[in-house]
């Protein structure tokens, strides 16, 4: 019972300086890495995703079973636009917090760039709360199975982070990433994070963080247009992080 009052009030008092919680089961299992995403869920952590459809997802952190979190994602394509919006609710019995978002981004032969809007609400026992509205802007270029992705995210907060990606197919049906994130008033950290599809129904997804010292691990199985997926992520000092989340692409 200690040993979770402890965990909670960790985690609680962490979301009241700073984080960009990285919720999604795609986020989970490469820790944040969106540039292997194909989750619109994760249009939350970046504009250029370039996927269409609906997500939905439920996350645990660090196995605390006071604190859940619930989000959903959806996007549309128009021409050579995707308008995307979704949002995330936290909840524990002392702190909740909403995080709704809208995105556009303009895509063309590989080439993405998009910008999205945040308005974070959080309130400490319904008491204290408070508004925060940031935005991010990113740019992507993929060719098949090489790429890299540029983006600032939640740009005029204390969260605000430059994330700089790149991929490569380490052997037919591997694809491999590697991003460097710098935080401002925070740490740099860096990144690797891998995907592979075993058959047409499973894929593993898995991921390495050096700050803190994580690792993401995930397997998605589907049948198209549908697709459910369970990752976990670990923590050096706190218990595994769980998620999971239906897709449909379109």
């Amino acid at each position: 019972m200690l040993k979770q009052v402890i965990l909670v009030t960790v985690f609680v008092t962490s979301l009241l300086m700073a984080s960009v919680l990285e919720n999604s089961a795609t986020a989970n299992a490469l820790n944040g890495i969106t540039l292997l995403s194909d989750s619109v869920a994760d249009y939350a952590l970046s504009p250029v995703i370039g996927e269409t459809g609906i997500a939905t997802y439920y996350h645990r952190p660090y196995g605390t079973t006071e604190i859940a979190i619930l989000g959903f994602g959806v996007a549309a394509a128009r021409n050579r636009f995707i308008f995307s919006g979704g949002t995330s609710y936290l909840h524990h019995s002392d702190y909740s917090q909403h995080n709704p978002y809208l995105n556009l981004s303009f895509n063309y032969y590989g080439i993405s760039i998009g910008s999205s809007g945040h308005m974070l609400y959080d309130s400490v026992q319904e008491k204290d709360s408070r508004y925060d509205f940031s935005w991010d802007a990113g740019a992507k270029y993929c060719y098949r199975d090489y790429g890299a992705e540029v983006k600032i995210i939640r740009i005029g907060s204390i969260d605000e982070q430059l994330d700089i990606s790149m991929k490569a197919a380490l052997s037919e049906g591997i694809l491999t990433s590697t991003s460097y994130v710098c935080e401002t008033g925070g740490y740099d950290f860096f990144r690797a994070g891998m995907t592979t599809e075993i058959n047409k129904y499973l894929s593993v997804y898995g991921s390495w963080q050096n700050e803190p010292n994580r690792f993401g691990f995930g397997f998605r199985f589907g049948i198209e247009p549908w697709s459910l997926m369970y990752s976990i992520r670990t923590h050096p000092e706190l218990d595994v992080s769980h998620s999971v989340a239906l897709d449909i692409n379109w």
